[in-house]
């Protein structure tokens, strides 16, 4: 294993911090939220919590980041793309992409967003600050979570022993995820847009 931030969790991870590392990368600080589910995954196959903890662990601490991501951006409202801290993360055409997404497809962008490491902060701040109602957000957000979180911290566990492959590979696996939950969701569209039209 290489020297990386997932060795250093790995090698001195605690429940704790990784749930703090979690809420961290929540609010855009640079701590990617895979590395840090890979490690739960590890720690619980060698023996520091079960693997349920493990996944509740992280699904909370990325919940709880998202949820502070969401209140603050909320607080400043339209400022949002002009404070001299977050306007840097909306330059005019990320802006205009997100809103068209926004336009098309409502809240349940905050569902593709948890699986765009690039746009989730851009997407989930957006969320609160064109108003969309904290329900709805913590609904989609949650959603995606329990597609993402069980299968991180699983592959984690799964693969303790190549965990550096594992970590490789994730952002592949997520991407096919993603692909599977947009096509649940547009079937489910399609199932209430025919019940609908009767």
């Amino acid at each position: 294993m290489t020297d990386s931030p997932l060795q250093f969790l790995v090698t001195h991870g605690s429940g704790p911090l990784l749930f703090l590392v979690l809420v961290a990368g929540g609010l855009g600080l640079p701590f990617p939220e895979d590395p840090v589910q890979l490690a739960a995954g590890v720690l619980s196959h060698r023996g520091a919590m079960p693997l349920p903890a493990a996944i509740a662990l992280c699904f909370a601490g990325v919940l709880c980041g998202d949820t502070v991501l969401f209140f603050t951006a909320r607080r400043l409202g339209q400022a949002l793309y002009t404070h001299r801290r977050t306007r840097r993360l909306f330059p005019p055409e990320r802006r205009e992409r997100i809103q068209g997404l926004y336009a098309k497809h409502g809240s349940r962008v905050v569902f593709v967003g948890r699986f765009m490491s690039v746009l989730r902060v851009p997407v989930f701040a957006m969320a609160a600050a064109e108003g969309m109602p904290f329900r709805r957000f913590l609904l989609w957000d949650g959603l995606a979570l329990c597609l993402s979180s069980p299968l991180v911290v699983t592959l984690g566990y799964l693969g303790s022993a190549s965990v550096d492959r594992v970590a490789k590979g994730v952002g592949r696996v997520e991407h096919f995820v993603a692909l599977a939950g947009v096509a649940a969701l547009l079937v489910v569209l399609a199932v209430r847009h025919a019940r609908e039209k009767r």
